[in-house]
């Protein structure tokens, strides 16, 4: 299964400000003391070697994720990431050759449905998308996205066929290549995991959601849906001060995540939804502190990989 992420923020979209990128500057010049940078070989080797935090970014897209199983092309959630997914799609050759693409939505809160007008695919006729989710109503809330009280574009104008299906949730439904089962998390106004499998390998999406007690008894139905998942992207929006402040908001911390990853025992941890006010240092910061969480707490036979998702990132697993 191929997985690349086109959007991994949480909330709105967050383009780097100038200081954050004076800042990444400074630290790397700061760092290049003494070193001959006209040397391009010496230039060349100085950057692959600098953090992630300073030579890239987390990113500001909302999100969406791409997932190939085979030939076929499945699409979660349709924030500001599916701009960029539909102009590589049509350099791909995405454009009206009954070409067709499978989309999730996970629920339809703006930064998980506000890319898709922008999702230039769709304005091509014979291609051909199906959506897919829990809610009954899922077209009449895109519609109402594209009312024009808010977007001078409606959704009617759009030239390729879009149908929708339901999915009823705690149900397995095949959808392809892949077998796709939703869970209702604890998201105000209803948002929903997917556990989705391959028949070689499984991801779970579980964005958007607020984990309050952390007893067993509470988490066993998490831990049972993300249970020997080969990639869990987990909501880890928050620190853990952020997340006792901002009760009932619906997202969690990457040290939850480092735990429920720990019980369910899967393979890679993906910190997702990062915070519109979180700098990369801090989200890395996240990522270090689940791995020594991990480290406390995995015996010798288990091992999890955390890893930061961020605009741009692709695995295989």
């Amino acid at each position: 299964m191929y997985i690349k992420f086109w959007g991994t923020r949480g909330s709105i979209p967050t383009p780097a400000s100038l200081p954050d990128i004076k800042q990444k500057i400074r630290k790397a010049l700061e760092g290049a003391a003494g070193l001959d940078l006209t040397d391009k070989a010496v230039l060349d080797r100085y950057l692959d070697r600098l953090p992630f935090t300073i030579q890239g970014s987390s990113g500001g897209n909302t999100p969406c994720l791409e997932i190939r199983s085979g030939d076929q092309l499945l699409i979660v959630d349709a924030g500001s990431g599916i701009r960029l997914l539909g102009a590589d799609l049509l350099e791909r050759g995405f454009s009206g050759q009954n070409n067709h693409a499978d989309i999730l939505i996970t629920h339809t809160h703006w930064d998980h449905i506000q890319g898709f007008p922008f999702f230039r695919p769709v304005f091509i006729p014979n291609n051909h998308f199906t959506f897919y989710s829990p809610f009954d109503d899922l077209a009449e809330r895109l519609q109402r996205q594209q009312h024009p009280d808010f977007f001078p574009v409606p959704i009617s104008y759009m030239s390729a066929t879009l149908e929708f299906k339901h999915l009823p949730e705690n149900q397995w439904c095949q959808i392809g290549n892949f077998r796709v089962y939703p869970m209702l998390l604890s998201h105000p106004g209803r948002a929903y995991g997917y556990r989705i499998e391959d028949g070689h390998t499984c991801l779970v999406c579980a964005s958007d959601s607020e984990y309050k007690r952390v007893d067993p008894s509470s988490t066993e139905g998490y831990v049972d849906f993300f249970h020997d998942a080969d990639l869990l992207i987990f909501d880890a929006q928050y620190n853990l001060t952020e997340a006792l402040d901002r009760p009932d908001w619906g997202h969690s911390t990457a040290m939850m995540g480092a735990e429920l990853a720990y019980r369910a025992r899967a393979k890679r941890l993906a910190l997702f939804h990062h915070d519109p006010a979180s700098s990369d240092d801090k989200i890395w910061a996240g990522k270090e502190q689940a791995e020594a969480y991990l480290a406390r707490r995995s015996p010798k036979d288990f091992d999890c990989e955390v890893i930061v998702a961020y605009d741009g990132l692709s695995l295989e697993i």
